[in-house]
């Protein structure tokens, strides 16, 4: 599709009749000419233009003249309406169907590692040392920045000493529980010990009454016992009360006993809040051993640095201040992601199955092929395209067989690789790494390797640098295809322009697909104030070229042309 913009006419002399070439100092005729005539005469030939121009203006505001400007529009200049210029010869096309037909798009990608992370200060104090410099490779865990704060330290030093003292006081309790359960049990046979005495006491009572019984019928045979029956009556009411007393006793005892159940409850309840306070304690001190790991910044995963911009001395900042910029950045290189952003109109045509060719702006006859790796399935709302990513390995294929075993023993490999055959991964060849593990994201997407060429020679594939990729959309066999060409644009709306009985008319559509070369549309229909889409039939006549040109509403010749 080419857009016509207007063209800019020059004026020349008219070429009707001879020019006249004059000396400045002679008229015509060989008469002389004062200075003064000549000047009046400039004057004048000023002014008359100046004139015209005005009227020329006032002509084209009145429209009684064309407006030059806009005389390729079709509505400006009178389009709209059937000319009587006579039928104008065009070139026009047919939609095509072809099950062959397959559209591809090529688009400018950047290379970025495969992963890439700034390590920033997120405690403020001076740096102690740097372990590694630009260019140094590195292994995950490995500390590569340590901050001297002493103050973390002493923290963590104090809430070691809390804990102790929390373990001691829960020490403590556990002991006064062991005392409270004592004290229970103690109770316990205190209650049974008055309950025995209760009926010791009671026996004494049954015996008194019964001595008392016998000397009442003593009495009653000789008077002189009488005194001893008195004695006997005494101590059966003392036995009485004695056994009262007795069951006071026992009603005490088990006040004290639920007395000590309570202070069991106590002391078990005491151990809770003591158990509570040291894990407490271990949590402080659990916060202050993250805080103080802060102190130092280990790389988090395998891979080089990129960028160092701290030394060690240098105070740096962090906590919510934070540092405005990364001390050190680790990028993980031996894997590339080959990232390219696909316009909209493409993106209902990206799939899992689409296959990309990768060729290196840097890296001439360098090439990969295979299936995208991963893509999102969102648009950027701020540019209107979806991302879409190749990984490479940045090697040779031998290396990154090996890599693949190793991954294979570390046990990061997918079930569909057999961990028990190693002939099966690396048979994977120009391979997958389908390990979640290992693998950007979550998608167990395939990684490639580069073409390199006859030889094999290998070249580091640098980050940072571009590529580009070409994407091998779904065939549109089922649908009608136009030259990209067929398709253009007015005021933002694609439009293409179709003869009908010999008369051009201009059609909205919906670009649903255009690589350049092939367009895949649809047109725009008004039914009941509404807008449908509607597919090409395949049967309409379109012009393929100068459709602004034309214009709307233009007598035409079609003359069919191949494509």
């Amino acid at each position: 599709m080419s857009d016509i913009s207007p063209t800019d006419r020059t004026h020349e002399p008219d070429a009707g009749g001879p020019v006249e070439m004059h000396s400045p100092h002679h008229a015509p005729h060989g008469h002389p000419v004062s200075g003064r005539t000549r000047r009046r005469v400039v004057g004048t030939f000023l002014v008359v233009i100046t004139l015209g121009g005005i009227a020329a203006g006032a002509g084209v505001l009145t429209g009684f003249l064309p407006n030059p400007i806009v005389a390729g529009d079709p509505k400006a200049d009178g389009l709209n309406e059937p000319r009587d210029t006579g039928p104008l010869q065009v070139k026009v096309v047919q939609p095509k169907r072809n099950p062959d037909f397959r559209i591809t798009i090529r688009r400018v990608a950047v290379i970025e590692p495969y992963y890439q992370a700034g390590l920033r200060a997120r405690v403020s104090g001076v740096v102690r040392s740097v372990t590694k410099d630009i260019g140094d490779s590195v292994r995950a865990g490995e500390v590569l920045v340590d901050i001297d704060v002493p103050d973390l330290k002493q923290a963590v030093e104090q809430k070691e000493a809390i804990i102790l003292q929390r373990e001691k006081e829960l020490a403590a309790a556990r002991a006064d529980l062991a005392v409270a359960r004592s004290a229970v049990d103690a109770a316990a046979v205190a209650v049974k010990l008055k309950g025995i005495e209760v009926t010791r006491a009671n026996d004494i009572r049954a015996a008194r009454k019964l001595e008392l019984e016998q000397w009442e019928i003593l009495f009653k045979g000789d008077s002189a016992v009488k005194a001893r029956v008195d004695a006997a009556m005494l101590e059966y009411q003392a036995a009485g009360r004695a056994l009262e007393v007795a069951g006071v006793d026992v009603e005490k005892a088990r006040v004290e006993q639920a007395g000590k159940a309570a202070s069991l409850e106590k002391a078990a309840a005491d151990i809770e809040l003591k158990q509570s306070l040291v894990e407490v304690a271990r949590r402080d001190r659990d916060a202050a051993l993250i805080q103080l790991s802060y102190t130092q910044l280990v790389a988090p995963f395998d891979g080089e640095i990129v960028t160092r911009t701290t030394d060690p001395g240098r105070f740096v900042f962090g906590g919510a201040s934070g540092s405005s910029e990364a001390l050190v950045s680790v990028a993980r290189t031996d894997l590339v992601t080959v990232v390219a952003k696909v316009p909209d109109s493409a993106a209902p045509f990206i799939s899992w199955d689409t296959e990309a060719l990768v060729e290196f702006a840097q890296l001439p006859g360098v090439t990969v092929r295979g299936r995208i790796t991963r893509f999102s399935k969102v648009i950027d709302p701020a540019d209107q395209t979806m991302r879409v990513e190749v990984d490479v390995y940045n090697g040779t294929a031998n290396e990154y067989r090996t890599l693949l075993v190793r991954a294979a023993l570390k046990s990061t490999i997918s079930p569909l690789i057999p961990l028990d055959s190693m002939a099966a991964v690396v048979s994977a060849g120009a391979g997958l790494i389908r390990s979640k593990a290992d693998h950007k994201g979550w998608h167990e997407g395939e990684a490639r390797t580069p073409d390199w060429g006859p030889g094999g020679r290998y070249r580091s594939i640098v980050a940072g640098t571009t590529a580009t990729m070409r994407l091998d959309l779904e065939k549109f066999g089922d649908s009608y295809l136009l030259p990209a060409g067929a398709v253009y644009g007015r005021a933002g709306q694609p439009y293409i322009l179709v003869v009908e009985n010999g008369v051009t008319r201009q059609v909205p559509v919906v670009v649903q697909m255009n690589d350049g070369t092939l367009a895949k549309v649809a047109t725009v229909v008004s039914s009941g104030g509404q807008q449908l889409i509607r597919e090409l039939t395949g049967n309409e006549v379109i012009v393929a070229t100068r459709q602004l040109e034309v214009g709307e509403a233009r007598k035409v010749t079609p003359v069919s042309e191949k494509w």
